[in-house]
This record gives structure tokens, C-alpha cells and sequence, in this order.
């Protein structure tokens, strides 16, 4: 594949149509939800100038909570930008945290896997103190939320339960989980992921965490190159006997995928509900 075939297929800006719109429009279904639902804004989970989160907690005492992590390629967006997901959870009565990561090129890659893992810990850990119940627990992320998430979980191959501190059920949308395309991206100038940092990086290239359940989610109007690394994930997972589950939503690309987050009968609100109502 040349690098302008790669950049094509790994580059979403230059896959989909009006970006700037798409986000335009979460950021103003974020606002609105704001205004719904009051939140406790920008408390801080660590060190790093960007480890704070929102939390929106459920009317319901001892809510499930579920964290959510954004996109944007290790190097953008932010969480305020996704509130909308409170319009989607609050509802089913799930306590919503929505996390922010320190982005590239202030720092690597691998120092923002670690942040996620201490963030997912220190919500498990408080999730109480909100009124939310830390034994229902789930994760979800888009795009680098999603390969965060399955990094983190990587990281706990040879867990024979679900290790302390992580969610036991998380939804993967439309990830990266082999990075070897990405050292050939425009956007690598800022994500700065160098040939050696690829196999650690790449969750394909390790055994899942076998007792989290997943749910491997992908748009059925992406690029082939983003659909076949949620296919292959998803059967990596299989292969090593998890409980993981595929679905290409038909027709939404990797914009587009998100609004079935934005109400309660969204798919990827039920794929939250149903991961951690079963409990």
C-alpha cells in the first residue's frame, strides 16, 4: 500500500467529508446536555496537565458508572466535546465519566497509556464517593479512546478475573489496535509514534485481557483499513477465548458512528447498558 493509500484509509480527515461540521455538532449537543444534566466538572485524577474528567452522575443510588475516552489521534479533542453521552446514559440510570489525556507531541504515546490506566484506577476507586457502584464498571472510546482502552487491557493478558481497577465490559469504537500504519501518516509529525514503540503499542500483537467482556464496533461506511483492524481485533479476541462481540453499524462512518451515542436507544447505548445491566 503507497502512503498516500495509507493516509487515505488511517487519516479519517481525509476519508470523510465536513469534519469540522461533525464536530461542530457535538459540541453543541455537549453544551445542551450540560445544561440538563450538572456535572462535577474537571477533577483530577493525576499529575498530567490534561488528567481531569467530568462526571454526571445518575439520579439512581449505587448507579453503574462507565467511563468514556475521546478521539482525535492521541493529539485532539477534548471531553467537553462529548457530554452528549449523559443524554444517552443518564436515562438507563448509568453515572457517566467522561475522561481527558494528556495529548501528543507534549507527550508519547506510551506516557498516555499509562495516564489511561491510572485514570480508569482512580475512577474504580471513587466511583463511591459519587454514588456510583465500583463492582459495575464499564469503558468505552473512540478512534485512540478505544485503542487506549485495549492497551491498558493488554497489559493484563494472564489476569484469571478481572483485574482491580478496570472495568469489566467495554465497548471499542472504531480503534486502532495495530499501529504500523500510523508511522506512515501525515499526522505521525505530531503523534510522533516511532518503528520501535509499534509491537508494545499494538494491542494485536498481545493477548487480550480474557475475563473483560468487549464489544468491537466499527462503521460500516469507513475505510476498509479502519474495518479490517476492528474485524482482525475482534477475532484476535475470539481466538483467545474472550467474550467479544462485532458489529459494523450500517452506514455510519467514523463520524458518523457516534451518534448512536447520543440517546438511550442509540446501538452503542444499548452495547453500554446491556454490558453492565447483566451484572
Amino acid at each position: 500500500m503507497h502512503d498516500t493509500d495509507i493516509e487515505f484509509q488511517f487519516n479519517p480527515r481525509h476519508a470523510v467529508r465536513h469534519v469540522e461540521e461533525h464536530a461542530a455538532r457535538m459540541q453543541q449537543l455537549s453544551a445542551k446536555a450540560r445544561d440538563r444534566h450538572q456535572g462535577l466538572t474537571d477533577l483530577r485524577y493525576g499529575p498530567g496537565p490534561l488528567a481531569t474528567l467530568d462526571v454526571f452522575r445518575a439520579a439512581q443510588a449505587h448507579a453503574p458508572v462507565h467511563v468514556f475516552l475521546h478521539g482525535g489521534y492521541w493529539r485532539g479533542r477534548d471531553k467537553s466535546d462529548f457530554s452528549f453521552l449523559a443524554d444517552a446514559l443518564i436515562p438507563q440510570g448509568i453515572t457517566l465519566v467522561v475522561m481527558n489525556y494528556d495529548l501528543c507531541p507534549q507527550v508519547e504515546l506510551p506516557a498516555i497509556v499509562d495516564q489511561v490506566a491510572m485514570g480508569l484506577n482512580w475512577v474504580h476507586q471513587h466511583a463511591a464517593d459519587w454514588g456510583a457502584d465500583p463492582s459495575r464498571y464499564s469503558a468505552s472510546g473512540h478512534s485512540a479512546g478505544a485503542h487506549l482502552i485495549a492497551a491498558v487491557l493488554a497489559r493484563h493478558a494472564h489476569a484469571h478475573s478481572v483485574p482491580s481497577g478496570l472495568p469489566s465490559s467495554a465497548v471499542l469504537i472504531s480503534g486502532v489496535y495495530d499501529l504500523e500504519p500510523v508511522l506512515s501518516i501525515s499526522v505521525n509529525q505530531e503523534i510522533r509514534l516511532r518503528p520501535e514503540q509499534v509491537a508494545p503499542l499494538s494491542p494485536l500483537r498481545h493477548r487480550p485481557c480474557q475475563p473483560v467482556r468487549l464489544d468491537v464496533v466499527v462503521g460500516g461506511a469507513e475505510t476498509q483499513g479502519f474495518i479490517d483492524q476492528s474485524t482482525r481485533f475482534a477475532s484476535h479476541c475470539l481466538a483467545h477465548q474472550v467474550d467479544a462481540r462485532f458489529m459494523e453499524i450500517e452506514g455510519a462512518d467514523h463520524y458518523t458512528v457516534l451518534r448512536q451515542f447520543e440517546s438511550p436507544d442509540g446501538e452503542l447505548s444499548r452495547r453500554v447498558a446491556s454490558g453492565l445491566l447483566s451484572h
